[in-house]
């Protein structure tokens, strides 16, 4: 009786320590976002040259209390893309902007830090976890159980799987709020990707998981805003050169 009882202890710290383990670590992701590119004019014949997506390699730092999602430090470059046809050569620089998504899982907010035209914004929030739904489907990411959840906002429909072997309600950006951290995501039927490539369960310094401070604080609705008047004013600039514009949409 003695001998069951103590190996019946053992396993159970041996249990307890593998769910501590796995509540905290680094993630890392890899983003795809197709490209919606209109040309104007002449311009309109180099359409079949540019890139139709663009691919990012992230990461997640994450513990029971806090998250920070953010491009992987391997990947600070540009990125250029260059196409020959027709005796033309078609050139398009790809920057990757050094965007923070941090999330205080104790009081339920977010910092989002933001690089757009070389100004820097921080955009705070609180999380948003409705409008999911599981579905009781189920399938294995990177050998952890996950599972799946719906959502449907703006006609928009994104589809998460979430490991709740991994318990924390983070995942890559805006996507959490589920019970388990989000390993992939489908936003718009295949538009955005995010699929988690690694995992590295551990310990995580303070460090990796400061709270972005750098920049101007604003509102989801003014920095919306500001993006929207920045866009109109850039239509207009190009409708009024004469010459071919051209817009490039990254789905977000």
């Amino acid at each position: 009786m003695k001998t069951m009882l103590l190996s019946m202890i053992g396993s159970l710290i041996f249990i307890t320590g593998t769910a501590q383990e796995s509540s905290s670590g680094k993630i890392y992701y890899e983003e795809t976002s197709k490209l919606e590119i209109k040309l104007d004019g002449e311009s309109s014949q180099f359409a079949g040259m540019l890139p139709k997506e663009r691919k990012s390699r992230k990461i997640l730092y994450f513990s029971p209390e806090s998250s920070l999602y953010q491009l992987n430090n391997e990947q600070r470059e540009e990125e250029t893309v260059s196409t020959e046809a027709e005796g033309a050569t078609v050139m398009v620089k790809m920057i990757q902007p050094d965007d923070k998504f941090y999330t205080d899982l104790e009081s339920k907010k977010t910092i989002e830090q933001r690089d757009f035209m070389s100004r820097i914004f921080l955009i705070e929030n609180s999380i948003d976890a409705s409008g999911w739904k599981i579905t009781g489907n189920q399938k294995t990411i990177l050998g952890y159980p996950c599972q799946e959840a719906v959502q449907k906002k703006d006609s928009i429909v994104t589809v998460a799987w979430f490991a709740p072997s991994l318990p924390v309600t983070s995942g890559p950006g805006k996507y959490l709020g589920l019970p388990g951290i989000v390993l992939a995501v489908d936003v718009d039927h295949g538009k955005r990707t995010i699929i988690a490539t690694a995992i590295e369960p551990g310990p995580v310094g303070k460090d990796l998981l400061a709270k972005p401070k750098g920049g101007k604080k604003v509102t989801p609705e003014e920095y919306d805003q500001i993006v929207e008047e920045k866009r109109k004013e850039m239509e207009q600039q190009y409708s009024g050169s004469g010459g071919g514009g051209v817009v490039i949409k990254i789905t977000q």
